[in-house]
């Protein structure tokens, strides 16, 4: 038995084929292990309905979310902390697995996971996982430590990575600073160690807010790289740095340089809310719209 509480939660946003997918891979991930699983929904119709009903013996608890009259990204911020703070929080889980319904993951995810938790548990640097990669031919079991947010269509946090990033105070700011956008400067504190091979396919081709072209670099190389890591059986977990072409800030970890991320990460702060005081109209406007 693992000397850890391990969750996932499943972030669905109406999108009953992709929910099916996703529900699909994980089951088949978790084969025989029983971890809890928990759906955070949004505005269910009847279609998702009947995939929930479909995959009832995965499934620990449902929770639905109602947009009402809240703006989209606020929405979005709503769902992923719900879906934190019922596993890590409500739940007493120790990590959770955050998967957003356009994902597949791999079958040697949960595996992946258990392994690298193992490794990097005590390590006070570390902040989570990230599946995300644009690599191949770097070795199927292997992980870098990096610099990074969060991968927000497969991640995983600590309970203590999520204490840290104070967000009830992000969700008073109805959504006018997303979500990655707020945790990232916490997360660069420390290392995500992150996947050297894709451990998810990302079918949601509409659901980013890039433009086409980027879209388009970025399903290739990621579907790339899933498929070359599902084709390589894993043989092991193991560390091994490598350089991920994700983003150009996405770099090594490297423990010297704690002081300079550290005044990074108070001067992203202090840039994000010194840009939100020039939005402070719209922020009254929101919440008496909310009071009301």
């Amino acid at each position: 038995m693992a000397p850890y509480r391990l969750a996932v939660s499943v972030i669905a946003y109406n999108r009953s084929p992709l929910l099916d997918l996703c529900l699909k891979s994980l089951d088949k991930a978790m084969q025989n292990l029983r971890y809890p699983v928990y759906l955070v929904v949004q505005d269910p119709s009847e279609q998702d309905e009947k995939v929930i009903k479909k995959y009832n013996h995965l499934l620990t608890k449902v929770f639905i979310t109602e947009s009402m009259d809240r703006n989209v990204e606020d929405l979005i911020n709503l769902n992923r902390i719900t879906a934190w703070r019922i596993a890590l929080i409500d739940e007493e889980n120790d990590y959770v697995v955050c998967l957003e319904d356009d994902v597949e993951i791999s079958p040697d995810f949960f595996s992946f996971t258990e392994q690298v938790i193992t490794q990097n548990s005590q390590l006070k640097s570390f902040r989570g996982i990230n599946y995300g990669s644009f690599e191949t031919q770097s070795g199927v079991g292997s992980y870098s430590r990096v610099r990074y947010g969060l991968h927000g269509p497969a991640s995983l946090i600590s309970k203590r990575t999520f204490k840290s990033f104070n967000t009830k105070k992000l969700l008073r700011l109805n959504g006018l600073i997303p979500w990655d956008s707020w945790v990232e400067p916490i997360t660069k504190k420390g290392f995500m160690a992150t996947s050297n091979t894709a451990r998810y396919k990302d079918n949601g081709i509409n659901g980013t807010h890039a433009s086409i072209e980027q879209n388009k670099e970025y399903f290739n190389k990621l579907t790339e790289s899933f498929e070359y890591g599902v084709s390589h059986p894993m043989t092991g977990v193991h560390f091994k740095s490598i350089q991920h072409t994700w983003r150009s800030d996405c770099v090594a970890y490297q423990e010297r340089d704690l002081l300079r991320y550290t005044a990074m990460s108070v001067a992203t702060r202090v840039f994000q809310l010194l840009k939100l005081v020039q939005r402070l109209p719209l922020l009254r406007v929101l919440k008496q719209k909310n009071d009301f």
